[in-house]
Order: C-alpha cells, then sequence, then structure tokens
C-alpha cells in the first residue's frame, strides 16, 4: 500500500501542482537534487524549486512509479520538456530515494543525468 505523502507526490508531480506537492513534505525535510547541488531545507526554498521546475516549457512528470517500504521509498519518473534555446523536446529518467517520519516526506534525494534537458 502506497503511503498517503507519496501518492500525493505523484499525483502533484503529474498535474504540476506546487502547494500539493508542499503538503508531502514534513515540517523538517531534506530535499537534495545531486545533479544541481542543492540542498534545500525550508519551505519557501522548496516551493521556488518547483516552481521554476514546473514553469519549465512543455514540462512534464510521466512513468512515475512508487516503490513503498514503510519508513523508505523510491520513486522512478520521467521529466520531459522543451529545451528552452533549442526548442527540441528532451526526457529524463530519474529516480528519488525517499525516508519517511510520520507518513511525510522528511528526506529525498534525487538523482537524474540533467545533460539531455540542457539546451
Amino acid at each position: 500500500m502506497t503511503t498517503s505523502a507519496l501518492q500525493v507526490a505523484k499525483e502533484a508531480l503529474e498535474s504540476l501542482d506546487v502547494d500539493k506537492i508542499l503538503s508531502a513534505y514534513a515540517e523538517n525535510f531534506l530535499f537534495e537534487d545531486c545533479a544541481a547541488g542543492e540542498a534545500i531545507q525550508n519551505r519557501s526554498a522548496l516551493r521556488a524549486y518547483f516552481q521554476k521546475l514546473f514553469a519549465f516549457p512543455g514540462v512534464r512528470f510521466s512513468d512515475i512509479r512508487v516503490f513503498d517500504g514503510d519508513d523508505f521509498a523510491a520513486l522512478e519518473w520521467t521529466w520531459s520538456g522543451v529545451k528552452r534555446i533549442t526548442g527540441e523536446p528532451f526526457h529524463v529518467r530519474g529516480a528519488s530515494v525517499i525516508e519517511l517520519y510520520q507518513g511525510k516526506i522528511c528526506r529525498e534525494t534525487i538523482y537524474y543525468d540533467p545533460r539531455p534537458a540542457l539546451a
């Protein structure tokens, strides 16, 4: 059975809903984007991160698979959109490793190769 926060995160990615995705995170959390070298620990910075990501031209998240293991989980996903400079479409496969605390995401580390999205 998929933890509620994971289902919320999946639906938020599919609908590009910043408020909904933020609701999946615990009060105290760590969000790490390894490719970008970012570590975020406050809601305003996480909001800005997802707002920027969801504003990408033609952005879409698909093929989202949730693997729930009580306090730990993993998500596989495909991020696609249009390169800003060239206008060419791109597709990036990635994964999130998640730690849960009291049913909310308290730590998420995302892994992906950003090169296909770069123009």
